[in-house]
């Protein structure tokens, strides 16, 4: 059987085995995403898993560990993956809490029965996992013998349950009634932020149902592995010691190659946002269409041709801007009466009609979209035979609690426009959306978590994100990039908590320019507080010869005309931790300048990053330990992010640290500070490891001792 072994910055290692379950979901995941992303998988959570264990095989510690995702960014095949290596690691049972009503448990169910290989009809003859659900009435006539005989014959034990407090007291009554000497289990509670935290306001005298069952769940089963897993963690990194959910480690879920999220929608010169005015909202809470939505339509349309064109044969479009149903049926109305209209015109042939629309869509193709795009495309017979055919086939489904007759066969519509509020957040998924018209917010700004998980519009969109358009207002726009900045900033500090670089207690959470709070204030405490000084530090290495030659030439130039100092700060011994100099702000601008591609990527900007350093004195420049000499080696995940930039502290025992850590390295607090350091990528690729030093590269740090407002745990 083949092994992998992890070993984490500090030489602990877990030996972890990859077994048949190991290779079947591995296989499949090579399948369906191809060798580097399945690659990626497995070196995420190859690694997660052996921190799970050397956490559950540490007694001082709860077993709750928070893994943390991207919106929309394939965080199930991780899970499958790591089901895959706990079964083949000694565990027999898995529960899994697959959302909060039946369609989200029957698209988890659908997706691990598919991946396990399990029948539809369960047979003694196979060798499958077993797998039952809250909803199918087997679970309630589950007893000790039938468990007994499935352990004894090596069957794993899947049970998906809703997470309502009527679905998880029937996974608790069957852990009651059987003997679990032989039973192994652990938890995945995906969405781990919806409805499982305690919302009572006593919190230390009382608990919600949800909740409380699933603390009865723990006890049960003696304190096992708890994976709580969300692409907004923003309320569980708040829990206090009271709650039995509160996190004991974090690990981050890496998106794949071609994930098109925050970074790219809202914090980039990424033309996808289409601006609309504030009134629109109002028409259609009255039932009329805004020329803006059907803008929105046309632009569907026209995108959908195009997929088509290229072979891609689905599409979706969103339309979100009420909660209530009420609403929706008002829009619902107005866009199916529209389209129905334009459908009969194409049926009937109305030229008079016909030309008038046509004229409106060859307006909206050279206006919503690129040069580029109208370079490749043609508006001609041909395209407006496509787009008729998009029309005619598009179905409008009202996702909502009344919407039911109309989401009956959505499985099998080709070109769906979806009407709707809560049910087109969470959890749901759209393979290929292409069109987003998102004019819901709350009056009071609402909360982080929720307005995030209505990106929607994030996902791997990659080979067609040039078509891809949000209409949207510009105050909501500037609030999704305030969220994107909170979320890239918060997996900044999550890369130092997973390198044991920081605690979990002092993470925080951006306050400043949003009225926006991070979570349901019934969940957790939260205060705000105005201070703290942060690293901004470089994420993404070049794998360019050619761009890493020139510009280490350009760092080693600069370097050689300084006169460098001496530094032990961040040691309690005298050993150097680096070399300084104090740099005039016109070196390092011209630095920053010539140096190709780094500080165009996020979380650098360069033109924010020039403004910085004119409104400053003199800056400190610190060359780090081993830019002397060849290097310091760091690993690299595929999507080429570096897994952490900063050296953490030398022991995890406080008495016997004697470095700090790279982020103590700050020549002057009151000033900006530019770390320099030389990095050797470790890496594999699909043709196996290549010459690490070949790519030996100068990556950057940045501190910046500007006073910002945070949101921290409430005392």
């Amino acid at each position: 059987m083949e092994q992998y072994e992890y070993s984490n910055l500090i030489n602990d290692r877990y030996s972890v085995k990859q077994g048949k379950y190991y290779n079947m979901v591995h296989q499949k995941h090579e399948n369906t995403y191809g060798m580097q992303g399945a690659d990626n998988i497995r070196d995420n959570i190859v690694s997660t898993f052996a921190e799970a264990m050397k956490q559950v095989n540490n007694s001082e510690k709860n077993n709750n560990m928070l893994l943390v995702g991207k919106v929309q960014s394939g965080k199930t095949s991780n899970l499958e993956l790591f089901t895959a290596l706990a079964l083949d690691n000694g565990y027999n049972c898995v529960v899994i809490y697959g959302g909060y009503d039946s369609i989200l448990l029957n698209q988890t169910l659908d997706r691990f029965k598919k991946t396990f290989d399990v029948p539809n009809e369960f047979s003694y003859d196979d060798s499958t996992p077993v797998v039952i659900s809250t909803d199918d009435g087997k679970i309630q006539s589950f007893d000790d013998d039938i468990v007994k005989d499935l352990l004894a014959l090596n069957r794993p034990i899947f049970i998906i349950s809703m997470k309502r407090q009527n679905a998880l007291s029937k996974v608790n009554a069957l852990f009651q009634r059987i003997d679990k000497t032989n039973l192994n289990a652990f938890v995945i509670d995906d969405e781990g932020d919806q409805a499982s935290l305690n919302t009572k306001k006593n919190k230390t005298e009382e608990a919600s149902a949800t909740y409380a069952e699933i603390v009865a769940m723990k006890d049960l089963l003696s304190d096992p592995l708890y994976l709580s897993v969300t692409a907004t963690p923003h309320a569980n990194i708040f829990l206090d010691t009271i709650s039995r959910l509160r996190p004991n480690s974090i690990r981050l879920i890496e998106p794949g190659n071609g994930y098109c999220g925050a970074e790219f929608y809202h914090l980039s010169d990424s033309d996808a946002i289409e601006f609309v005015s504030e009134e629109d909202q109002n028409d259609l809470t009255n039932g009329v269409m805004p020329a803006s939505l059907k803008s929105a339509i046309y632009h569907y349309f026209i995108a959908s041709a195009i997929m088509k064109m290229n072979g891609i044969s689905t599409s979706e479009m969103i339309i979100h801007s009420h909660r209530n149903v009420s609403n929706h049926e008002a829009i619902y109305n107005c866009v199916n009466v529209y389209i129905q209209d334009f459908k009969d015109d194409i049926s009937s042939m109305n030229d008079e009609s016909l030309k008038v629309r046509l004229k409106e869509l060859e307006n909206c193709f050279s206006h919503l979209f690129s040069g580029k795009i109208q370079n490749n495309y043609v508006f001609d017979d041909e395209f407006i035979k496509k787009l008729y055919e998009i029309v005619s086939k598009t179905s409008i489904i009202l996702k909502n609690s009344v919407g039911r007759i109309t989401q009956g066969t959505e499985s099998f519509r080709k070109h769906k426009i979806y009407i709707g509020g809560d049910l087109l957040q969470r959890g749901v998924t759209f393979s290929h959306l292409v069109t987003t018209y998102f004019l819901r917010w709350a009056n009071d700004g609402g909360n982080m978590d929720t307005n995030l998980q209505r990106a929607r519009w994030f996902g791997y969109r990659n080979k067609y994100i040039d078509l891809c358009k949000i209409f949207t207002t510009e105050s909501i726009a500037r609030e999704f990039t305030t969220l994107s900045e909170v979320e890239a900033d918060l997996w900044e500090q999550f890369f130092a908590v997973q390198n044991n670089e920081m605690k979990i207690d002092e993470l925080l959470i951006r306050a400043d320019n949003t009225h926006q709070r991070p979570t349901r204030v019934n969940v957790v405490n939260v205060q705000t507080i105005s201070f703290r000084s942060k690293w901004i530090k470089q994420r993404v290495g070049l794998f360019d010869k050619i761009q890493i030659e020139e510009n280490n030439t350009i760092v080693e130039k600069v370097k050689s005309s300084l006169s460098l100092n001496s530094t032990s700060i961040g040691r309690k011994d005298d050993l150097e931790t680096a070399k300084f100099s104090i740099v005039s702000k016109n070196v390092l601008t011209d630095l920053i300048n010539q140096i190709q591609s780094i500080f165009d990527m996020e979380p650098f900007e360069r033109q924010a990053l020039n403004e910085l350093i004119s409104d400053s004195t003199d800056i400190p420049v610190v060359f780090m330990n081993g830019c002397e000499n060849e290097g310091r080696k760091r690993s690299f995940y595929q999507n080429n992010k570096i897994y952490a930039l900063h050296q953490g502290a030398d022991n995890k025992d406080k008495e016997k640290i004697n470095y700090y850590g790279d982020s103590y390295v700050v020549i002057d607090k009151t000033k900006v500070n530019i770390q320099i350091h030389k990095i050797i990528p470790k890496k594999r690729t699909e043709l196996g490891s290549f010459d690490e030093k070949e790519y030996t590269q100068y990556m950057f740090a940045i501190y910046v001792p500007k006073e910002k407002t945070y949101f921290m745990r409430g005392v």
